[in-house]
């Protein structure tokens, strides 16, 4: 019994220990990644810039006609119809406001399925008073509307806010990610 006590008192030193060093190696790894930052972040596409360029610009506002990359989307607002006319007699706008119809396009960039929804866009007026989407948004033709893309596929579609009449300081906001606080503005 007492080579069992003397070899109980020989302990290893931790360090020497295999599995210490395992743990050492995970806790470096996630350092590691944490420091890496995040790769998704939007970008304007421009052929007159570097890739290194880019990368290091990694903006949120952006105007109508900038093509958006970001986390496998190019997204872009084609087009601001202001005093927007839905055509139909019972569907006006309030006193004092209009209905602005937003022209975007969507593709999808990676090689994963992507969604795509009207919900995602919100429109700011100079106020401050931010809006989801009209209620009247489902009777315009070609709506965004919501749904998936196939690798490579490609989706335009019009979005309708109700603001108020001849507001010039709109921002249009886009959530890419219901997982994420990123938001991308859009100056109209």
């Amino acid at each position: 019994m007492s080579d069992k006590n003397a070899k109980k008192s020989e302990k290893t030193p931790i360090f020497k220990k295999w599995w210490f060093w395992v743990i050492i190696v995970i806790v470096l790894i996630g350092v590691g990644g944490a420091a890496g930052g995040n790769k998704n972040e939007p970008t304007k596409v421009d052929s007159g810039t570097s890739t290194s360029e880019q990368k290091s610009e990694e903006k949120t506002d952006f105007a109508v006609g900038d093509v958006i990359t970001y986390d496998g989307k190019e997204i872009t607002v084609v087009s601001v119809d202001r005093h927007f006319d839905t055509g139909n007699q019972f569907v006006k706008p309030e006193d004092g406001k209009e209905f602005v119809r937003i022209s975007v396009k969507i593709e999808n960039k990676s090689e994963d399925k992507i969604s795509y929804n009207t919900y995602d866009w919100e429109l700011q007026d100079s106020d401050g008073d931010i809006q989801s989407v009209s209620g009247s948004h489902y009777i315009i033709d070609n709506g965004l509307g919501s749904g998936d893309l196939a690798a490579g596929g490609k989706k335009s579609g019009y979005l309708l806010f109700e603001v108020p009449k001849d507001d010039t300081g709109l921002v249009l906001h886009y959530k890419p990610s219901f997982w994420s606080d990123k938001t991308i503005n859009i100056k109209l």
